[in-house]
């Protein structure tokens, strides 16, 4: 009965390491899984962030390229109004010229 009794520890014991080995090696697998999963996670979010802030620097470039045109054809009326206006003056010059050589 006292081998019995023996057998049946040492048989609980190695039964219990076995558990203890098997829930180790599970907590280490469960542990490389998470950092994996984090890592891909992080690695997806980086990507996203990466894509949007590319598309919007396009957006801004896109949206500066408009403002810059505006922006050039209103100097461009500018100019004309301009070259108008000094055409105007310097026929009323010429005209004030003639009227006072005459």
């Amino acid at each position: 009965m006292a081998k019995e009794t023996v057998k049946a520890v040492r048989d609980a014991e190695a039964a219990a390491e076995k558990m203890e080995k098997e829930a180790l090696k599970k907590k280490e697998e469960i542990i490389s899984e998470a950092y994996k999963k984090a890592e891909e996670l992080s690695d997806s979010m980086i990507q996203e962030a990466l894509k949007k802030a590319e598309a919007d620097i396009e957006k801004a470039l896109r949206k500066s390229s408009l403002i810059l045109e505006e922006a050039k054809k209103e100097a461009e009326k500018e100019a004309q109004l301009l070259v108008e206006m000094a055409k105007t003056k310097e026929e009323a010059a010429i005209d004030l010229v003639i009227s006072n050589v005459v």
